[in-house]
């Protein structure tokens, strides 16, 4: 699928290749695009979308797994062109493989920081399980290191990066309080709605309970005085 635009110059909306190369690098995509959908509701975040960074050269073209761009409001995006008004982006991700390792640590590396110039980049291998993060200083990526916890500090987003023990990832807030997924959240709603009416229900037949025990009280009480006075 072609998508036309200025001067006649047509730019791909896909580059031919799977979206993920497995199940689960393709739900990395899809929780990591969600959580920061979330935690940046008036941001434009997308994943696996053709990003264009060269006006007029369809060829210079690459596919972040997932991005952030603070400055563009939540629209829906055939094609990402880097030279558009407020399109800087914030983050980079990309979720690595044993066959896209070498690309995502040179090639793309380079374009993120050179051309680019994204303030952050991750790369996340979930079965190399490693995670690397860059943050862009004077126009050069210097590595960031956890700390003793192993969260990474996106301190100009706001956010905490850390890998999960299921070897997963995960954002975190300020409070590094874990960020949920949209589903994860109506999950945790749901959860705690049905704690909330066990505990009402148990309440309630606590107060019957004891409802029971002060009118069998009162009868023991009637009892007594009616034996005591005959």
């Amino acid at each position: 699928m072609l998508a036309p635009q200025s001067q006649n110059v047509f730019y791909p909306e896909t580059d031919g290749k799977p979206m993920a190369e497995t199940d689960f690098h393709r739900q990395l995509i899809i929780k990591m695009t969600d959580i920061l959908q979330g935690a940046f509701p008036e941001a434009y975040v997308s994943g696996n979308i053709c990003l264009y960074y060269e006006a007029g050269n369809p060829k210079k073209m690459i596919s972040p797994d997932t991005l952030l761009c603070s400055s563009q409001r939540p629209t829906v995006k055939r094609t990402y062109f880097a030279w558009e008004e407020n399109a800087q982006l914030d983050l980079v991700m990309e979720f690595s493989s044993f066959s896209t390792r070498r690309e995502d640590h040179h090639k793309k590396k380079r374009i993120y920081e050179q051309i680019l110039q994204v303030p952050y980049y991750v790369i996340f291998d979930p079965y190399g399980i490693y995670l690397n993060v860059w943050h862009l200083q004077d126009r050069q990526y210097i590595p960031l290191e956890p700390d003793e916890q192993g969260y990474y500090d996106l301190m100009e987003l706001n956010l905490y990066l850390a890998i999960e023990n299921n070897n997963s990832l995960r954002f975190f807030d300020s409070a590094r309080k874990p960020l949920l997924t949209a589903g994860e959240s109506g999950r945790q709603q749901a959860e705690q709605e049905r704690f909330q009416k066990e505990e009402a229900l148990k309440r309630e037949e606590e107060e019957r309970q004891q409802k029971e025990e002060a009118l069998a009280e009162i009868e023991r009480l009637r009892a007594l005085l009616k034996n005591s006075s005959s």
